[in-house]
């Protein structure tokens, strides 16, 4: 308990020793405050995040108007899986907010539909900014013609959460020592997942896909583990009914109906944080709710690998300024100031971030803070030169709809794992051929 205590008055004094610096070198938030009387500016800044994540930007806002008096930001939370259709919806009746975050699936949708604004120069114009810290892959999917159209915030690898009090108890091996002797495979998760299942308890050893709505970055990473894909190289068709895809979604399907160690899709009461999963695939974002756990131990370790490789998935969040916006310069002063160093150092107790000097050093990596610097560097900093962001279209969201109808078949039993694939490739090919 002592521990845990003093953990938080380190999180809460670094916290505020960020917030309350003024006078430091790291871009935005080294400027002096603006003295300006001109009108009174009210930016919405759009988040699909938690309670926690909320409090967080409305503490960082509230700083951004000690720098600029005339400016206030108010930050709209968007239940996740409304977020970008409600968005889509509120730009159609141009009602958008001035900024807010994007994501892999969605950004091609709102190039091609020219609804973010180019912020390259308010992003470059200040050295101080150091637009060079970022990695540059990081800045792919936001870059258009050599030009910028905001910045990531997070950009996390997929990882397994598991609980470590189980394996002990059981005397198994964990993920993270598999890993490190080379034999985290699938084959040794389906093991461990039979091995920590107890029925009579309601325990289930894996939860590898535990939103199935969210079909795409839970799926794809056991495809593309096999060896499989969505789509062929240039996207033109889709190759998801393959033999590679079909082992993995096989594999997917046995774990529910067949070894049943995984929890059946819509299960809400089997999650890791209760103790009723033993492992648990989700982004390093986890941790916002894995840190309140203080029924058991947990860490976390790389996705298994597969015959062809882990699959590792990085998401991707940016955020980016919508192009409706009646305050242009004031949304991109906004974006630039939570991109900054400090502000990132401080959204980086969340999110993996996209700068260097905070992805590398003890902001992200505490040393006093679960996961640990060691299972950390396994499971984020080691995985992120393989991981491959999700597949996006310019079609996606109806692409996503008509997935998620076809693939909830398999989930309720109603079609085979060939069927299935058959049925996608048909439907999916229909809607992106010209």
């Amino acid at each position: 308990m002592k521990k845990w205590i003093g953990g938080i008055l380190v999180l809460v004094l670094a916290f505020t020793a960020v917030l309350g610096c003024s006078n430091g070198k790291n871009g935005q938030d080294s400027e002096k405050p603006d003295q300006s009387t001109g009108k009174k500016i009210n930016l919405t800044f759009s988040i699909a995040g938690s309670d926690e994540h909320k409090k967080m930007y409305e503490d960082l806002a509230a700083k951004f108007t000690t720098l600029h008096p005339n400016v206030t930001v108010e930050v709209m939370n968007v239940v996740n899986e409304d977020y970008d259709r409600k968005l889509s919806i509120m730009m159609a009746s141009r009602e958008a907010p001035d900024l807010g975050w994007v994501f892999e699936s969605t950004i091609p949708t709102l190039f091609q539909a020219g609804q973010l604004l180019d912020v390259t120069e308010a992003l470059k114009a200040d050295k101080e900014y150091d637009f060079n810290d970022f990695y540059p892959a990081t800045l792919e999917l936001l870059t258009n013609e050599g030009k910028n159209y905001g910045v990531p915030f997070s950009t996390p690898t997929t990882m397994i959460f598991y609980n470590k009090t189980m394996f002990k108890e059981k005397g198994l091996k964990t993920p993270s020592e598999l890993y490190t002797e080379g034999n985290w495979t699938l084959e040794e998760y389906l093991k461990a997942a039979q091995a920590l299942t107890d029925s009579s308890k309601g325990i289930y050893g894996a939860d590898y896909l535990h939103a199935w709505q969210y079909w795409s970055s839970t799926l794809l990473p056991l495809v593309w583990a096999y060896g499989g894909d969505l789509f062929n190289d240039d996207k033109s068709a889709i190759a998801i009914n393959s033999p590679e895809s079909e082992q993995a979604i096989q594999f997917y399907y046995d774990m529910l109906f067949k070894d049943k160690v995984h929890p059946k899709p819509g299960d809400s009461q089997s999650t890791f944080e209760s103790g009723q999963v033993a492992m648990f695939k989700d982004m390093y974002s986890f941790v916002t709710k894995a840190r309140k756990i203080t029924d058991f131990e947990w860490d976390v370790a790389p996705l298994p690998e597969g015959p062809k490789g882990r699959g590792t998935l990085m998401g991707y969040a940016g955020i980016g300024v919508f192009s409706d916006t009646e305050h242009p310069e004031e949304a991109a002063q906004f974006l630039k100031f939570l991109s900054s160093k400090d502000s990132m150092s401080v959204t980086a107790q969340y999110f993996v971030p996209g700068r260097k000097s905070i992805l590398e050093s003890e902001i992200f990596m505490k040393p006093d803070q679960q996961p640990s610097p060691e299972s950390i560097q396994i499971a984020v900093l080691d995985q992120m030169k393989d991981a491959r962001v999700s597949p996006s279209h310019v079609k996606w969201q109806q692409i996503n709809v008509t997935a998620q109808s076809i693939i909830d078949k398999l989930n309720t039993q109603q079609a085979t794992v060939k069927d299935v694939l058959i049925e996608l490739e048909t439907a999916l090919n229909a809607l992106i051929t010209p």
